[in-house]
């Protein structure tokens, strides 16, 4: 019996509210109490097994801000900070994001080549039409924070006026609670848990059948909030289901939050859970049709549940065609066979407190002893509101021997100074940075190749960063893909810009079908074309013509034969991995090894299509007056 969603009281003849016409309560069925039991422990569980690494999460964040100091110091006392983890953090992300990935599909199959080119422009056009740096840089400042960021490519099948498209967003991972034995969101992992606090305007619109029942069990969501610079105490927002201590009083719209929790379950962890379907087999002999029951996987893709308040919003939906939860992991470095990484915060709070502590004393000593005290006898006759620090000061003394006098404070100690030179050096050595990373030249070395070999080794972990980058973009170019090849089914115009001598624009969408194979009936030895059971992937191909017209007969259709590799190219950005990039193009293009597009695109040139089309008008307009010099007929125009 398949799952249903609708409860008892849902029916009209049912006792309802006079006053909202609604259900009095809510009664969920036995097989909805399971699954929201199940729903629940598997919460319980993801959050204690996080317990271990997001201790420290909220402070990483709030050491990055600038908010360093635990405790509350009098207002005598000076508290500054001088923030190293912010010029860390803000040294490195700026070179792993500041090449624009490109995804490249590579088919397993030769007859899909053209279709991968395809993909391929479709891929640039929805990056730059969807502005998804800006995504990818929030990914990355998370795995700076936490030590893994976390994004998620689905279906936003209300964007563009109901037609849908493909969207990438970054996940906070405050609101992630993976499976404790996950290594990857989808290696070795049963299960996903995003538990986000929600506005419960917008639970009800998205679910508007369960309106009835949704109500805020947040109570002061802003306590523990990254948002929240001034808590007594302080704990993950997911948690906050009971009022905390702070010095804010309750804020009214945080009230109007409710926790929505939205499982993904594998393929794998539903493997248990099975349904009877009823097959017709036909006699070969012409006799009466037998009938069948064969036991199935309920949710051979997986399964997502959404639980709010105790009410299952959703269950009955399964995952997408490539069966895979449908987030995405990036790690800012490594922890073997674990799930989290480790934060550049991490390993620098310890050097950072101390220094803010060390250069804070320093401060204090030169504000209680940078001015002289008065000492000023009682028989001395002088008023001690006179004796101010002024110039051309004069104190009249009505007794030489007990007139006023000062006396020196206690100076600062040199080794304090050093003390904090030292701190920033291990700053620096803890992170990698160097000065010859961060544009100084080093001191005694002048040569450019000793710099640039110096720059190599200090650049070393951006480069390691660089290739887990790789890596997590791989993930997102294969779930883009499967998302593509399942939804895109409206027709939809892409610019062509890379591909010489290809038409400007062209339309495509993608329709799925169910396969046949002949079979052959052997009464009548006829062939008919019988369902295999699997789907295909048909891509339709329109190119537009310089007119802007469409020409039906260049009109092409894809099947695709295999699946698609991704390869993802962010390439180095470092100033000098750029300079070497444009010398090597520059010599190979002398050599004719590459042309002036591979140059141009290779460079990152801005708006280097707009120059390759004047470039080729150029040499047809030279063409044409060297024909007509000679007096042979002028060449055709560029296309």
């Amino acid at each position: 019996m398949s799952e249903t969603l609708t409860t008892g009281l849902m029916d009209e003849h049912q006792p309802r509210d006079i006053q909202t016409n609604g259900p009095i309560d809510y009664q969920p069925t036995p097989e909805e109490k399971k699954l929201i039991k199940t729903v629940e422990r598997l919460f319980e569980k993801a959050k204690r097994a996080r317990s271990q690494y997001d201790g420290d999460w909220l402070d990483n964040y709030l050491m990055f801000r600038g908010k360093q100091w635990k405790e509350q110091r009098p207002s005598y006392r000076h508290s500054e900070v001088v923030n190293f983890i912010f010029r860390v953090i803000q040294s490195t992300v700026p070179m792993q994001v500041d090449a624009r990935p490109r995804f490249e599909f590579l088919p397993e199959e030769p007859s899909d080549y053209e279709l991968s080119q395809i993909l391929n422009e479709v891929a640039e056009a929805d990056w730059q039409k969807n502005n998804w740096q800006e995504q990818l840089l929030e990914v990355v400042y998370d795995g700076a924070f936490y030590g893994a960021g976390l994004s998620h490519v689905c279906q936003d099948e209300e964007a563009n006026l109901g037609v849908g498209k493909v969207d990438y967003s970054s996940v906070d991972p405050f609101h992630c609670f993976p499976d404790p034995d996950a290594r990857d969101v989808n290696k070795e992992s049963g299960f996903f848990i995003v538990a986000k606090p929600t506005d419960v305007a917008k639970i009800k619109a998205e679910y508007p059948d369960k309106k009835d029942f949704i109500k805020p069990d947040l109570l002061d969501l802003m306590k523990g909030s990254k948002t929240d610079f001034t808590p007594l105490k302080r704990r993950s927002p997911v948690d906050n289901k009971v009022v905390v201590e702070g010095s804010q009083t309750l804020d009214l719209v945080d009230k109007e939050k409710a926790l929505l929790i939205t499982c993904y379950m594998t393929p794998e962890f539903c493997h248990d859970d099975y349904e009877e379907v009823e097959k017709t087999l036909k006699d070969p002999e012409g006799g009466p049709d037998q009938v069948e029951y064969e036991q199935r996987a309920r949710w051979p893709k997986g399964r997502k549940v959404v639980v709010c308040n105790g009410i299952l919003l959703e269950g009955d939906k399964p995952l997408y065609d490539d069966a895979k939860i449908p987030l995405q992991r990036y790690v800012n470095y490594l922890l073997p066979r674990e799930f989290w990484g480790i934060s550049e915060v991490e390993q620098l709070k310890g050097p950072q407190r101390m220094f803010n502590k060390t250069f804070c004393f320093a401060l204090d000593v030169l504000t209680l002893m940078g001015t002289p005290i008065w000492i000023n006898p009682t028989t001395s006759g002088v008023d001690s509101e006179n004796l101010m620090n002024r110039p051309g000061l004069v104190v009249e003394s009505n007794d030489a021997d007990n007139a006023p006098y000062r006396v020196e404070g206690v100076q600062l100690q040199p080794y304090v100074l050093q003390i904090a030179d030292k701190l920033a050096e291990y700053v620096d050595s803890i992170s990698g940075s160097q000065d010859v990373s961060r544009g100084i030249q080093p001191t005694g070395v002048t040569a450019a190749s000793a710099i640039t070999a110096l720059q190599e080794a200090a650049n070393t972990r951006v480069r390691l960063k660089a290739k887990l980058l790789d890596g997590y973009l791989q993930q997102v170019g294969q779930a883009w893909l499967s998302r593509t090849f399942q939804f895109r089914s409206a027709p939809e115009i892409f610019r062509l810009t890379n591909n010489e001598g290809a038409s400007k624009y062209f339309r495509m969408h993608v329709e799925q079908y169910d396969k046949t194979e002949p079979v052959m009936d052997p009464m009548t030895g006829a062939t008919t074309e019988q369902p295999t059971g699997e789907r295909g992937t048909r891509v339709h191909y329109q190119p537009f013509e310089q007119n802007g017209q469409m020409d039906p007969e260049k009109a092409r259709q894809y099947e695709t034969q295999g699946r698609f590799d991704v390869r993802v190219s962010t390439g180095s950005s470092l100033p000098f991995n750029k300079a070497e990039k444009e010398a090597r193009l520059t010599k190979l293009f002398e050599l004719g090894i590459v042309d002036e597009e591979e140059v141009l695109k290779g460079t990152e040139y801005p708006n280097y299509e707009a120059v390759l089309q004047r470039m080729a008008q150029k040499k047809a307009e030279m063409a044409q007056a060297e024909a007509a010099a000679q007096g042979a007929p002028p060449p055709p125009p560029a296309a």
